[in-house]
């Protein structure tokens, strides 16, 4: 594709904005990225873009030292001329030190300083920022404005509204991918312009259902496709867990399961003290008509064994997996065929999480990586956690990257949970980048 517009990556991860801009006519003219795991991946991609390993050996004379801002002539020679700045920026708390000294004082000692300092040197046309959805909470909103005065100081164009973006919400055929990932990106564009806005209507022209039209098995390989399959396979006590749990949801006599199940809470009375929260004490009350609703089923449920010595029971299992949410009544609206083999699910600290397989939760940790059903696709056998492959194309990306560089999953797991969706980034930029840019 002929290249149209230039950019420099901040803060790059793996290359997720690199990989989105270079797909709509743009070549990448610095990367900086400070994380040696992710500096092995992007330039083992990228060899030939010029690449810096700290972004304060660009903006202070001190890497150490906040008060040492580098020269605009220094600036001006390590970064080259580029039209967009891109940066995936970690969000630090800014300090109220700097009040009464205009907004760009309070950003000083944070990265997004140092995005500022390159800001006023170099001008580019337009930003486009990323970060947590965390950012426009009421706990940040004097971040929130401190970010958006800042750019407006500098001369920047940018609407005070947040766009908050999620793959699971964008149509295929605009980038998006079946995986739930809100991130706010801030788009701006030099000079006075009307804020730059998200078009929604291609979503409504298609008649999107995002809750309906994703399938996660267009996603998965199938088992006979996996290097050293055993890797992903669930542990015994793993299995056991779900085993227990999806004894219990295939064959309990109702069809009202509430969320969350609580093996503790499943008692003829609930244990409720004054001093606690409404909602536990709510989900007390449930569990527990649930329970008398259910008893002769449960009691007996309870007295089962999962293991192969016929010695463990439910009671015997860690805390968190005496625990069941059970978040696929749209699926399964009564008894017939109910099952969580056909789910995808997480072992979270609250408890197996089991949802149906039209999308995944937010890319995380390995301790967390979601874990499919046998049902949910054809090709798997066994109850197994996705692949970095797998998670890789959720994120618009190949998963080849990471043994081209030799990364191993723990750090495939947590750079892909840390990156940007690339297809999502790709929309964001269209719809802030000129038409004649983009080659679309």
């Amino acid at each position: 594709m002929r290249n149209t517009f230039t950019f420099i990556d901040l803060f790059a991860g793996i290359g997720g904005f690199h990989r989105a801009l270079s797909q709509i006519g743009g070549k990448c003219v610095l990367a900086v990225e400070f994380d040696k795991d992710c500096q092995q991946v992007y330039k083992s991609s990228f060899p030939n873009t010029k690449f810096v390993s700290n972004i304060r050996e660009i903006t202070r004379k001190d890497i150490e030292d906040d008060g040492s801002n580098q020269s605009i002539e220094s600036i001006d020679k390590s970064v080259p001329d580029h039209d967009v700045l891109c940066a995936g920026f970690p969000c630090q708390p800014f300090s109220i030190a700097g009040k009464g000294h205009g907004f760009l004082d309070k950003t000083r000692g944070t990265l997004f300083f140092d995005i500022v300092q390159i800001l006023k040197v170099k001008r580019p046309e337009y930003v486009i920022l990323e970060n947590v959805r965390n950012l426009v909470s009421s706990k940040h909103t004097e971040t929130w404005r401190t970010i958006i005065t800042t750019l407006r100081d500098l001369g920047y164009s940018v609407s005070e509204k947040p766009t908050i973006l999620s793959p699971h919400l964008i149509p295929k055929e605009y980038g998006g991918a079946p995986q739930v990932r809100d991130r706010v990106f801030i788009m701006a564009r030099k000079g006075n312009h009307q804020s730059i806005e998200i078009d929604r209507e291609p979503f409504k022209n298609k008649g999107h259902n995002p809750f309906h039209d994703w399938k996660i098995a267009d996603y998965l390989l199938a088992d006979s496709e996996i290097i050293n399959i055993k890797k992903y396979r669930l542990r015994d006590e793993e299995k056991m867990w779900f085993d227990a749990w999806n004894d219990f949801a295939e064959n309990i006599p109702t069809n009202s399961i509430p969320t969350p199940i609580w093996l503790d809470a499943l008692k003829p009375v609930p244990k409720i003290t004054k001093d606690m929260a409404k909602w536990r004490q709510d989900y007390l009350r449930k569990n527990s008509q649930f329970y008398n609703e259910n008893q002769e089923f449960i009691d007996q449920w309870k007295k089962k064994t999962w293991d192969k010595d016929g010695k463990i029971t439910i009671n015997d299992f860690p805390p968190s997996r005496q625990k069941f949410e059970f978040q696929a009544r749209r699926l399964h609206k009564t008894k017939e065929g109910r099952t969580i083999k056909n789910l995808v699910m997480q072992m979270r600290q609250s408890g197996l999480r089991v949802k149906p397989a039209n999308y995944l939760p937010a890319l995380v940790a390995i301790t967390q990586t979601s874990i499919i059903g046998p049902d949910v696709h054809k090709g798997i056998k066994e109850y197994r956690r996705i692949t970095p492959n797998e998670a890789a194309k959720l994120q618009g990306i190949d998963g080849k990257i990471f043994v081209d560089a030799g990364i191993d999953d723990a750090a495939a797991y947590k750079q892909l949970g840390n990156g940007v969706n690339v297809g999502v980034v790709k929309f964001a930029a269209c719809q802030l980048l000129p038409k004649a840019w983009t080659n679309l």
